[in-house]
């Protein structure tokens, strides 16, 4: 139901946006409405992200597998949060203790995982955000995994937000539905993996992502 409901609000985002970017084409000489139209397309905007958000998360989840370097994966990611990183004039730094971090993955969906942790890392940084990503041996089950950290240097997780991050619709942000960290453990748990949040030594706030290391 929550995805037949996202899907079709979606399209009638897609419907009201057309119109407002035709009736924006009718109004160039009039600076003060296309001012409104344009305030009118970013709350949709806002929207269409609230239902994407909602549509992935209630969507059943299938994985593309094929073979992707981890760090390749999360540089991306850092990538495409280009105008967070500017606003917050941040700094990445790897340190990589596992020679061999190619592995099965979906590209895309690890990708979705990753962007969310680093979201969330800006988010709470000062100026300038620093992220520590550390990718460390470790096991599940008996097979071959790697642990990968980031940490932040922002205030930290109170208890609270320990407890509830992973749960759906939990949020301390003015915006957003409180899915992305749901997502992102749904997303991990279908590899195999393991989220949690890290007690490690160190200011900031600390998520774990452990990933077995399988071949196609």
């Amino acid at each position: 139901m929550m995805t037949g409901l996202a899907h079709e609000s979606g399209n009638a985002l897609a419907r009201s946006q057309a119109c407002l970017e035709m009736l924006a084409g009718e109004v160039e000489d009039q600076p003060e409405i296309r001012e409104l139209i344009g305030r009118i397309q970013d709350a949709q905007a806002h929207l269409w992200q609230l239902y994407e958000e909602v549509r992935n998360y209630a969507a059943p989840l299938r994985l593309d597998l094929e073979e992707w370097n981890l760090a390749g994966i999360w540089r991306q990611a850092w990538e495409n949060l280009s105008a967070q990183r500017k606003e917050k004039k941040a700094v990445l730094q790897e340190e990589i203790a596992v020679a061999d971090l190619n592995c099965a993955v979906d590209q895309f969906r690890l990708a979705q995982v990753f962007r969310n942790i680093l979201d969330n890392a800006l988010a709470a940084g000062p100026v300038p955000a620093e992220v520590t990503i550390r990718c460390t041996p470790a096991e599940i089950d008996g097979q071959a995994a790697v642990r990968i950290s980031f940490r932040d240097n922002g205030p930290g997780l109170n208890p609270e937000q320990c407890e509830r991050i992973f749960e759906p619709f939990f949020t301390t942000k003015t915006k957003g539905t409180g899915l992305g960290m749901a997502i992102a453990k749904r997303i991990v748990e279908a590899h195999a993996g393991r989220i949690a949040v890290g007690g490690g030594a160190g200011s900031g706030a600390e998520i774990l992502v452990t990933l077995p290391l399988r071949k196609l």
